[in-house]
């Protein structure tokens, strides 16, 4: 009996699939062409049309599909597409308000619908107009919009034919015809659309940010110099500009030599013992001189000092803590002297307009530890030192 069930199941299930895998192909068959077919197809024929050099026909045609058939689902023709088409029917008086509009309205309501096949009407459309710009021009020239319309449809036709895919004009091209267009109508409707979507011009910005690893030479005076000898330095610092004023952020490290028994508590610094100086600076700078060359900022800061034994003594004489000098607040002046380098940043960095740059930095400073606490120990150091470095300032858009 249950084999008798699963034959009838079997039957009816051979039966039925083909029945509905029938009529599925029929509903196939018998659909209708779908919107983005007919997008397709209208885009096709438009630019037929538009390479016979029909152009009453491309106007039906483009008519027919922004009104017809785009919708708020679904892109039958791009912007740039039917301004180019514009261009060539003639319909100037429109043309304006319709670059502006986009522009206010911008690219987001086009990112939420679907848009056509990729196809070469956009190309071919840059391409013929190229070819035919002089007789473009004189359309809109001979049109009925007053003189700053005109001009500003002159300039908009330049810029979109010497972009993608041609690149026939350079940015620095379109900006001087944007400036010149901005001399001549300063009280233009279309002056923010320029501003925002035609000249592309970049400053460097007022903030710049760099790093310097540095070496050099320190020497004590007063009682200081009584206690310790010269000694090297080395350290990393980071600067951050605003216009010509520089805040300067140094990790000033230095070793001597104790020139001179110490006592304290019981506890012995012998003479020829390892110092170590430990000097962080925060300081601010202003630059008198800055050009292709050199930039040269005098500077005062404050910061810290510290004396005192290296940590290998500290790990087996813990004891010699007690002789250790600092923190005390300290007080630095000086100079410092960038001398650019020249070498190309496009490597590392995108546009050299930047002013972005390499240098060899030569400085001379002079600190004033505030060790009035701690006896003999009164003095000053004047150092100097040697580093390498880079200041990084980025591009910002100029309207």
């Amino acid at each position: 009996m249950k084999h008798f069930y699963f034959a009838v199941l079997f039957l009816l299930f051979t039966i039925v699939l083909p029945a509905q895998v029938k009529d599925l192909e029929q509903e196939i068959m018998n659909y209708q062409e779908s919107r983005s077919q007919l997008i397709s197809k209208g885009r096709r024929l438009l630019l037929d049309k538009f390479m016979e050099g029909d152009i009453e026909k491309v106007k039906e045609v483009k008519d027919y599909l922004l009104n017809e058939v785009q919708n708020e689902d679904y892109v039958a023709l791009f912007p740039g597409e039917v301004w180019m088409i514009m261009y060539w029917t003639g319909e100037h008086e429109d043309l304006p308000g319709k670059i502006v509009r986009f522009e206010r309205d911008s690219m987001a309501n086009y990112q939420r619908k679907i848009f056509p096949d990729r196809d070469l009407l956009y190309t071919k459309l840059i391409e013929r107009s190229w070819e035919q710009l002089q007789m473009l021009e004189d359309k809109i020239l001979d049109s009925s919009l007053d003189t700053a319309s005109k001009d500003f449809l002159l300039l908009h036709l330049n810029f979109m034919v010497s972009g993608e895919p041609l690149m026939k004009l350079s940015q620095e091209e379109v900006n001087m015809m944007a400036d010149l267009y901005l001399e001549t109508h300063p009280e233009s409707p279309y002056e923010d659309y320029l501003r925002n979507n035609i000249r592309y011009r970049y400053a460097p910005s007022k903030w710049a940010f760099g790093f310097e690893f540095f070496s050099g030479f320190g020497m004590f005076t007063g009682e200081l110099g009584e206690m310790y000898n010269n000694h090297g330095v080395f350290g990393v610092a980071f600067d951050v500009e605003y216009n010509k004023f520089t805040l300067y952020l140094r990790n000033y490290i230095g070793f001597a030599k104790t020139k001179q028994d110490r006592e304290n508590g019981g506890v012995f610094w012998s003479k020829d013992s390892p110092a170590m100086m430990f000097f962080p600076e925060a300081s601010l700078g202003y630059a008198v001189v800055e050009n292709d060359k050199i930039k040269l900022s005098p500077f005062a800061g404050i910061g810290a000092a510290n004396i005192g034994p290296v940590t290998t003594d500290l790990e087996q004489t813990p004891e010699l803590e007690a002789l250790e000098v600092g923190f005390a607040a300290s007080y630095t002046l000086g100079l410092n002297l960038n001398i650019k380098l020249g070498w190309d940043t496009n490597y590392l960095l995108t546009n050299n307009d930047d002013k972005s740059y390499w240098y060899l930095r030569l400085r001379y400073g002079y600190t004033m530890p505030q060790f009035n606490d701690y006896p003999m120990h009164s003095g000053n150091v004047h150092h100097l030192t040697i580093g390498f470095g880079g200041v990084y300032r980025g591009m910002k858009r100029s309207l």
